[in-house]
């Protein structure tokens, strides 16, 4: 692959986005109509429907494949028999396939007025078949926090046991898995890109200490990435977890098969309605429904089955059946994909994942967790809202990993193709504003350090010599504010009245139906989300086995 090709291929993910949609399966226009491949049908009856193939849903249909009970897994996107998913380096150009469906937020008050495009997996793997691969716990506080809620089992020294036995990390050391299922690895030797070498290097010239990893028991500072790539191959967690499971002849997949609505009498969850080759089919599940369709399909399924906010569901022609917070609390990290500089020459092509450095770090030293995070990627890559001239470039970019925004994800109609409406809220609480802006001006600061010249040509953005202004800086963080990628938080795990599911992530008021991925958490990580969400549905998997 060209240098060229995987400049396009970034720049399908940020600059020139709406290219990507285009090229794109849209979830709201052909994702339905796409269940025309032929297969057997199945049994009328499993033990357990599992709705979702991403980071949770394979780790639920691992853990269950233990028991040997029948599981049926359904997934609406298409088989993972695509390069762009398997080989690391390829993982921008998946975005311009049918492996991912586009949503849409609204106008952003604080991104320009910007609608900003979410990517997600519409593929066996889901979106652990299209993300950056980075393989991050979070932080400690984050489970803490979830317990002392009164989610019973989900502090961080309840759920390290999960995360270690979920692993075998190569480099080794303490609270590290060595004999899981999904392989991590760290960037190695002389195959470390020179940019990355670069960041670290400016990190510790401007005072920043190295961390051996962000999952050890120091988070902050900088550190290579773990990831869960092995020779250049993505772990997903369909390859990890959902391929090994299916060597015992207990579980039958379904691609191409969207869930269209949950089968509810009274208040069990007796099993759902999917769309396959081009026919609706109901069927059962004797003992449970396991929804991990992630934090956009899975309340968007609860709702359409009318497991919602009641007065919203009527105003839409849907009769309430459970009346529950569902789409509220919708949260997602803050990506700040504005700081981008030309190149001298032609940036190599990174070996793995074209972004092998992070940092961590607070805004403020009273703060349990950093909330800062800033990350060097070997190619231009810019929001929506800019423009970016050259091709031979890298940039450094910022993040907020512990935003306090909310938003919410309502349903537009009840016609499951009609997309749904999603408010992230960006940037609404004046926190997320302070963290954003110093996160940028950290990365400047290192792009700026002298470990940078021999690469460096000049810094297009925002390019402008010396302190932007007050109105320079929100114009250009404005333009530059981009998805993260991590939505969550949409089905909120808990006791109180802003919960949908209990700590054993069974939704309130309905029996036979969980929920297992991101939308349970109900604050959002510090760390990239893909883990956690496999820890999620790893956990569930657990739960379940141990009442059979």
């Amino acid at each position: 692959m060209t240098r060229r090709g995987f400049v396009r291929g970034a720049l399908a993910l940020g600059a020139s986005a709406g290219m990507a949609g285009a090229l794109a399966t849209s979830w709201s226009g052909t994702a339905l109509a796409a269940s025309t491949k032929v297969a057997t049908k199945p049994a009328d009856s499993f033990d357990y429907i599992v709705i979702g193939t991403g980071s949770a849903g394979s780790a639920v249909v691992y853990q269950l494949a233990k028991t040997g009970a029948s599981i049926l897994v359904l997934e609406a996107g298409r088989e993972d028999d695509l390069d762009e998913v398997h080989d690391a380096r390829l993982w921008t150009h998946s975005l311009g396939t049918d492996a991912t469906k586009w949503f849409d937020t609204t106008p952003q008050n604080y991104a320009d007025s910007r609608q900003i495009r979410w990517p997600r997996g519409n593929v066996v793997g889901g979106t652990s078949a299209l993300n950056a691969m980075i393989y991050a716990r979070g932080h400690r506080s984050d489970y803490d926090s979830w317990a002392y809620a009164g989610n019973t089992g989900w502090s961080f020294d309840e759920v390290l046991p999960h995360f270690i036995a979920m692993e075998t990390y190569e480099p080794g050391g303490r609270n590290r898995g060595t004999s899981g299922p999904i392989l991590v690895s760290q960037p190695n030797g002389d195959k470390k890109h020179e940019g990355a070498v670069a960041f670290m290097d400016a990190c510790t010239s401007l005072g920043y200490q190295e961390t051996p990893s962000f999952n050890s028991d120091r988070m902050e500072g900088q550190a290579w990435v773990d990831f869960n790539i092995k020779d250049q191959r993505r772990q997903s967690s369909a390859t990890a977890f959902l391929r090994p499971a299916m060597r015992g002849g207990n579980i039958t997949l379904l691609t191409d098969a969207p869930v269209v609505k949950l089968d509810l009498e009274g208040t069990r969850c007796r099993g759902v309605t999917y769309l396959h080759n081009g026919e609706a089919v109901s069927i059962r599940a004797a003992r449970e429904v396991i929804l991990s369709a992630g934090a956009i399909d899975s309340p968007r399924l609860l709702m359409l089955s009318g497991i919602g906010i009641a007065a919203d569901l009527k105003t839409i022609g849907i009769k309430p059946h459970v009346d529950l917070p569902v789409g509220q609390g919708l949260q997602d990290h803050v990506l700040g994909a504005g700081v981008n500089y030309e190149a001298k020459a032609p940036v190599p092509v990174s070996h793995y994942n074209h972004s092998e450095v992070y940092m961590w770090e607070r805004s403020d030293s009273r703060l349990p967790a950093p909330d800062m995070i800033m990350l060097y990627v070997s190619l231009p890559f810019a929001s929506s809202g800019h423009k970016l001239d050259y091709e031979d470039g890298y940039c450094i970019l910022s993040g907020v990993s512990r935003p306090h925004s909310r938003g919410y994800l309502k349903l537009a109609s009840s016609d499951p193709r009609a997309a749904p409406i999603v408010e992230p809220n960006y940037l609404k609480e004046d926190q997320d504003w302070v963290a954003y802006k110093r996160a940028t001006e950290i990365c400047r600061e290192i792009g700026a350090a002298k470990t940078y010249d021999p690469f460096r040509k000049r810094e297009s953005l925002p390019g402008k010599d010396g302190e932007l202004n007050d109105a320079e800086w929100r114009a250009f963080l404005a333009k530059s504010l981009a998805t993260y990628f991590h939505p969550t938080s949409t089905c909120r795990m808990g006791v109180g009245e802003e919960a949908v599911v209990d700590p054993e992530l069974k939704v309130h008021g309905v029996e036979g139906l969980r929920v297992a991925d991101a939308s349970i958490m109900p604050s959002i990580t510090t760390s990239n989300t893909n883990v956690p969400s496999m820890m999620i549905g790893w956990k569930c998997g657990d739960m379940i086995t141990k009442t059979v």
